[in-house]
């Protein structure tokens, strides 16, 4: 076994300053593509100091850098800047939208993957035209605009993962407007070499949510092309402008990115797709074990037993047997919870380049939580859940890994 351990981050992010998506863009959408980013900047700056106070602002711009500079300065109610002066912002490389170049220089990025000791990645959207299902928007997006977003976004990430495939596993943005043209989407990100699976839009618009037969194609193209379904968080309903619907936001956003699961579980999605995977990113760990035990207790309940007449394992035999938790930064807290879901559950997160993550002080915040861990533990845990899960070329990864990766003493924080 390799002396040094093989890293693979469940949950990275990659996207492109606003302006570039337009070359990936169809002429036709690029002039209503640019007005939304000058809509969101705007949204973004009203709601400035809805998230932190001045003391968090202070310490979030000292370590992001000039494009935390430039946020602190657009947080300040006094500034009022015009259309064109957001425009030249947007495409500007130091732009306060894209803080860190890693998340769209290639170079950059996989340098500081080097410098974090990460092998391999799963690259997840930060940013894409309209919106393309990853927010609550607050002005009217059309079906074909929020496609369009979504087939740049995949196009500017399959470029990025190219410079690199064998560590990087880009996550396809879809939508479920047409059942149709999602599949053809899938099978397209597919070829064009996005294998890290589909993030599942956590909100369904006005369309059924996914308990419904109208999704069946999606479950059987992901199964057959060994794709895995993933949830995220990052989205929750709009709760207007009252002084609590930020507090609320981050209150239930796991929530929103867990609840899938249920759906899923009682449709018959898991016993129809055997082979299809899904992956819980983001959203926590210990919910789980008190999900799975009330969900047992319905199952096993005769009141509800017309619940399970189409299903041959509990919702236990099926998060078993198919489901993942993308256990991103890993806390000293969660970390327990290995022993009743089991560690070849987890796959460790950077959350890179997000500045609420691990990254650039990955080791420091392992020997936080993996001090007393047991070597198989660490290994599975920080990546060869990852590699089996996904698919890496785990030879491939081995030798980056003896190249970039800590040992086991390293991870612990033992002396040398």
């Amino acid at each position: 076994m390799s002396s040094k351990v093989m890293i693979i981050s469940s949950d990275c992010h990659a996207g492109a300053l606003p302006a570039t998506y337009n070359e990936y863009l169809p002429r036709p959408y690029r002039d209503a593509a640019n007005a939304w980013w000058l809509a969101h900047a705007r949204e973004m700056m009203s709601r400035a100091g809805t998230f932190f106070d001045q003391e968090a602002v202070d310490a979030y711009a000292a370590k992001a850098g000039e494009g935390g500079q430039r946020m602190k300065a657009m947080s300040d109610p006094g500034t009022r800047l015009s259309d064109d002066e957001i425009m030249r912002m947007l495409c500007d490389e130091r732009s306060p939208f894209a803080p860190r170049r890693g998340e769209f220089d290639p170079a950059v990025r996989t340098q500081e993957l080097d410098d974090d000791g990460v092998a391999g990645e799963i690259i997840f959207p930060q940013m894409a035209p309209f919106g393309a299902g990853l927010m609550q928007y607050r002005y009217a997006v059309s079906p074909e605009q929020n496609l369009e977003g979504c087939r740049a976004y995949n196009r500017w990430l399959a470029d990025l993962c190219r410079t690199n495939p064998l560590r990087h596993a880009g996550v396809a943005l879809i939508n479920v407007d047409d059942i149709e043209t999602t599949v053809k989407e899938v099978r397209e990100a597919r070829a064009m070499g996005l294998w890290g699976g589909v993030l599942l839009p956590t909100s369904t618009g006005v369309h059924p949510f996914y308990h419904h037969p109208r999704y069946e194609p999606l479950w059987a193209v992901l199964e057959e092309l060994e794709m895995p379904l993933q949830s995220h968080s990052g989205w929750s309903p709009d709760y207007g402008d009252v002084e609590c619907a930020t507090a609320m936001f981050i209150s239930e956003v796991d929530m929103w990115a867990q609840r899938p699961f249920t759906a899923l579980l009682w449709a018959g999605v898991f016993e129809r797709h055997p082979r299809l995977k899904y992956v819980f990113t983001e959203a926590g760990c210990g919910w789980i074990t008190e999900k799975l035990r009330v969900l047992e207790f319905k199952a096993n309940d005769p009141i509800f037993k017309h619940f399970t007449k189409s299903l041959t394992l509990g919702p236990t035999g099926y998060f078993e047997r198919q489901c993942y938790i993308g256990a991103s930064f890993l806390p000293r807290h969660e970390a327990h919870f290995r022993h009743q879901m089991g560690a070849d559950k987890l796959l460790w997160g950077s959350d890179y380049p997000h500045l609420e993550g691990t990254w650039p002080n990955t080791m420091k915040a392992l020997n936080k939580t993996f001090f007393d861990f047991e070597e198989q533990e660490i290994r599975a845990i920080l990546g060869e859940n990852a590699a089996r899960v996904y698919g890496f070329d785990v030879p491939a990864m081995r030798k980056i890994a003896d190249r970039i990766g800590p040992t086991v003493e390293q991870v612990r924080g033992e002396a040398a």
